[in-house]
């Protein structure tokens, strides 16, 4: 990683699950800024979650990004990334994932989502 591009902070709007396969649950988790976050304007995203029903107590795993920025000149950025969460003490999940965004290119994002407060916070940083 090289140089943070923006801190964020978002907040739960719904969860949706649908059951894919065998005993396999996606939870799709949408997810909003509250007004502008710097460089990125008013955000809007979509964590993708696939849990194991057998083992719903799990420690980590697999996930992904999906999301949007408008910022106050109109500029529109889109973005997608990839890669992990993991229990971090008790309601709490820390996120790492790589991607792509149309503002930045080739960037990282490093996270934590508080289950108790609703609220995904972290940086960007360039890759």
């Amino acid at each position: 990683m090289s140089e943070k591009i923006a801190d964020f902070q978002l907040h739960h709007v719904n969860t949706t699950y649908e059951h894919t396969g065998g005993k396999t649950l996606r939870a799709s988790v949408n997810w909003k800024s509250e007004g502008e976050m710097d460089h990125y304007g008013a955000g809007f995203g979509t964590l993708i979650l696939e849990h194991d029903m057998e083992n719903p107590n799990a420690e980590s795993g697999a996930c992904t990004w999906q999301g949007e920025g408008f910022r106050p000149d109109g500029e529109r950025g889109m973005g997608h990334h990839s890669g992990t969460w993991e229990t971090k003490g008790t309601n709490t999940w820390s996120v790492r994932m790589e991607g792509w965004d149309s503002f930045d290119g080739d960037v990282v994002i490093e996270g934590e989502i508080s289950l108790a407060e609703l609220t995904f916070s972290g940086s960007t940083y360039r890759k």
